[in-house]
């Protein structure tokens, strides 16, 4: 089952990228912005959730898709939020 470019495998590599960070030292650096990724991480599990169960197919489809749009928006935007602000972080504590 290949699962890059998929929600689940981006899913998997954000979570796995936030232990890395975690076991490198640098989470105590920019604690409030990986709240912010880990936030997003939590909309794309709810995508996958969502898709993943029969509750989607039961209402119309035409609001499925929006639901799930909405969720990877928002977990998109929490994403973008929390990686520049982590970055900008790192960058004026390692100076």
């Amino acid at each position: 089952m290949a699962i890059e470019s998929t929600i689940w495998g981006i899913t998997l590599g954000l979570l796995a990228s936030l232990v890395l960070l975690r076991y490198s030292g640098f989470l105590d650096h920019v604690k409030k912005a990986i709240a912010f990724i880990a936030a997003g991480v939590l909309f794309y599990i709810i995508d996958i959730a969502w898709n993943a169960g029969t509750f989607a197919t039961k209402i119309a489809s035409s609001a499925a898709g929006w639901l799930t749009f909405v969720w990877e928006l928002v977990a998109f935007i929490l994403i973008i939020v929390g990686a520049i602000w982590g970055a900008a972080e790192l960058i004026i504590k390692t100076q």
